[in-house]
């Protein structure tokens, strides 16, 4: 080779290395990503390693940890480069976040190719590590004209409602999810040509973005009117009258909406609703199903008013709903990572936006969820430390400033008697319910340590005072999100702990033990309840208040399924709960109850509906068919579900292999975690019959066995229909002796 030529080509060798050692991408654009404790903000790319700069974000003195098992994924290929080192950390080394909560390291991996344009960021560890297709080029200037009109707008005026959301194939207007079919300029203008998944109707919409960051928005040709990015801070609330005479009514509620960020990959496609029925106390839970556009939509039925909240990706997101309603979210799913990696639920969502009617009653259901509180462990140490009238004294000055909140907030609500009747009555419950948790469990602690003198103090009759300045007449009540743990509280409280008594004297009277069973149970629980309004009645403002009221019908599907068992029995009992029970909707609502647990004729089962759900219990169960099945529904995370497993294990013995019969246990990933489950069914559940079920696939089996908690049983028959039978690990050797004998 001439040497000249030679020289030549050494330079463009050292130059071309010298271009690619400088080749640095700040701030790399990505698409999605499970977390966000690990930011990167610069790639470099050399010949002998590809350096990731990380920014670590997490909650001060909490530590995290890398592995040294990261790897970079070429999108395009899937060939990985592993990691080969790191900077300013050590690996497999505890790293504690400093007072800031920020720290700045660097992660070595193999050098890619220079072909490599997009990559993943992988963590097989971690489930808030991966960040996927990050971009190693040049971001081009974007020509896609949606980009600058691209997210939410709000109106420009003292309300801020927001009006429009904007997305890569999706928009929000109306209240309706519209998809987009097409985007074209038109001049300064772009025209958006939207159908809606609801009707397949169209929609149009005229954008002209303007330079201070506004935009003039039409509708179908309409006048074109202006909108913001961001709502005001202290937004107007539109006036109503309150909750009038249909507080109570039956009708369906659509809820939908759009999570930004949201990419399949992120390792989980659906929320949950934990809907309760406060009258009735029976679970509908309804599972939230996310496309991977990131939009999702559910319905269900409410009964009346409710504030409550979506379960997504263990975060909760509060919401306000009638009968009736349609009530759009917009979630950030940055915001949502966010709030995961401060690890505090109650750490503010930001970007959140609601649409609908009450959309201004779902920002403040929001509030309010962090507005009154008061710590568990505070509570906890008062227990074990204080007689009821120094806790009485130590929560006087929460009280005042739990008003002083209460107070600016219905200033700010004042236009909206519905805003001020959930303020009000969500600061009553939180006191109610701080009051009677203290004494709640204080006589068990006394038992565990009888020399701890405080623990002896009880209450004199003034401690419950604050029953006459609560609502417990008022059906808005019932709309606050904490109303299941304040009634709760109230129809368990120590002073109806007397009425036990009564009932226990009446137990031993001669001529009750005379009497056939049947009779002496529907004698005690007309004693007992008549006993328990006569205290309610000595405690409380008004007689027979609302809220004791709906405490009885709550109780009556334990009563007529697990005390009462005749129909002529369930019928006096009604009878005499009407002397409390004035409410014409409680009243239809006791019927209801009568009817469905105490009919004339009972079917022994009754068949699944059709749908997801079914099938995937279906495909769960087929190994078994032609038997008689106990499906449990567990998880390691809960002690009630191992205590009751354990409880069995000379059961599962005696019928095991047997020919019309089997056990069956399901539980969740999420809820069970693979080791604990993997060493959990080895020592108690071995050569059972387990399913451990995606998070999703359990969400489906709560909506359609309808349980919020567990452990939750269900008796399959041998035709695959579910048994109305309520059977548990409490009754199950009775059941197991009636249906097959000693057989074995």
């Amino acid at each position: 080779m001439n040497p000249m030529k030679k020289i030549f080509c050494c330079l463009l060798f050292l130059l071309s290395g010298l271009l690619l050692t400088a080749q640095t991408i700040e701030n790399p654009t990505f698409k999605a990503r499970n977390g966000s404790i690990r930011n990167i903000t610069r790639i470099e790319r050399t010949p002998e390693c590809t350096k990731v700069y990380i920014h670590a974000i997490f909650r001060p003195h909490w530590w995290i940890m890398e592995d040294g098992d990261s790897y970079l994924e070429d999108a395009a290929t899937g060939k990985r480069y592993a990691q080969t080192g790191a900077e300013g950390i050590q690996l497999k080394e505890k790293i504690v976040m400093p007072d800031s909560g920020t720290t700045d390291f660097v992660l070595l991996f193999e050098p890619l190719p220079k072909e490599t344009e997009t990559i993943h960021l992988i963590d097989p560890n971690g489930n808030e590590s991966n960040t996927y297709d990050i971009s190693l080029v040049p971001a081009p200037k974007d020509k896609q004209p949606l980009k600058s009109v691209e997210g939410n707008w709000f109106a420009d005026d003292t309300q801020g409602r927001w009006a429009y959301g904007i997305y890569d194939s999706l928009v929000i207007a109306n209240n309706r999810l519209y998809d987009l079919k097409e985007c074209r300029k038109k001049g300064k203008r772009l025209v958006l040509a939207a159908q809606s998944r609801a009707d397949g109707s169209s929609v149009t919409l005229q954008l002209t973005p303007r330079k201070d960051g506004s935009c003039l928005i039409a509708l179908d040709g309409g006048e074109a009117q202006r909108y913001v990015r961001t709502r005001p801070d202290t937004p107007a609330v539109e006036a109503d009258n309150g909750y009038g005479d249909d507080f109570f009514r039956s009708d369906s509620v659509c809820l939908q909406g759009y999570l930004d960020g949201y990419d399949p990959r992120l390792g989980f496609d659906s929320g949950i609703l934990y809907l309760e029925d406060e009258i009735t106390r029976q679970d509908y839970p309804v599972v939230v199903p996310i496309k991977p556009d990131g939009s999702f939509q559910c319905k269900f039925v409410l009964q009346h008013p409710i504030c409550h909240n979506l379960l997504l990706n263990d975060s909760w997101i509060s919401y306000y709903a009638e009968p009736g309603d349609t009530v759009t979210l917009y979630l950030s799913w940055e915001n949502l990572m966010a709030r995961s990696r401060a690890r505090d639920n109650s750490y503010p969502l930001p970007h959140t936006a609601h649409m609908g009617r009450r959309a201004d009653l779902s920002y403040l259901a929001t509030t309010l969820k962090q507005s009154f509180y008061y710590p568990y462990d505070k509570l906890s140490k008062a227990q074990k430390t204080l007689t009821p009238a120094q806790f009485q004294e130590q929560l006087k000055p929460v009280i005042a400033q739990w008003q002083q909140q209460a107070d600016s907030l219905c200033r700010l609500y004042a236009p909206s008697q519905k805003a001020v009747s959930l303020i009000r009555n969500q600061m009553a419950m939180q006191v109610g319910s701080t009051y009677l948790n203290f004494q709640m469990s204080r006589n068990y602690y006394a038992q565990q340590d009888s020399t701890n003198r405080v623990l002896q103090v009880q209450p004199d009759a003034s401690y419950y005072n604050f029953l006459k300045e609560m609502p417990l007449n008022e059906q808005s009540a019932l709309a606050n999100s904490n109303i299941s743990t304040f009634i709760n509280r109230f129809e368990y409280m120590n002073p109806l702990d007397a009425a036990y008594s009564t009932y226990a004297h009446l137990s031993n009277e001669e001529t009750f033990k005379a009497l056939p069973v049947e009779e002496q149970q529907i004698l005690l629980q007309m004693k007992l309840c008549e006993t328990k309004d006569s205290i309610i009645n000595s405690l409380c403002a008004t007689p027979s208040p609302l809220l004791w009221q709906v405490a009885r019908i709550r109780n009556l599907r334990f009563t007529l399924s697990d005390v009462l068992k005749r129909r002529q029995d369930a019928e006096l009992y009604i009878n005499q709960l009407k002397k409390t029970v004035t409410h014409p909707y409680l009243l239809a609502t006791a019927q209801e109850v009568l009817e469905e647990l105490c009919p004339e004729t009972r079917p022994a089962s009754y068949q699944l509906p059709e749908g997801k759900a079914t099938d995937i219990f279906r495909r769960i169960i087929a190994p078994h068919a032609g038997k008689v099945l106990f499906v449990d529904f567990w998880a390691t995370t809960c002690g009630p579900c191992r205590g009751g497993i354990q409880a069995t294990a000379d059961l599962r013995k005696q019928y095991r292999n047997h020919p019309e019969f089997q056990f069956v246990y399901i539980t969740s990933e999420t809820e069970s975690p693979e080791k604990s489950y993997t060493d959990y069914v080895e020592k108690h559940l071995k050569g059972e019959a387990c399913y451990r079920l995606t998070d999703t696939e359990y969400k489906y089996m709560r909506q359609l066995f309808q349980f919020n908690g567990i452990p939750h049983y269900v008796v399959v028959e041998k035709d695959g229909s579910i048994s109305t039978e309520e059977v548990g690990t409490h009754n199950l050797t009775d059941f197991l002796k009636r249906r097959f004998g000693d057989k074995q």
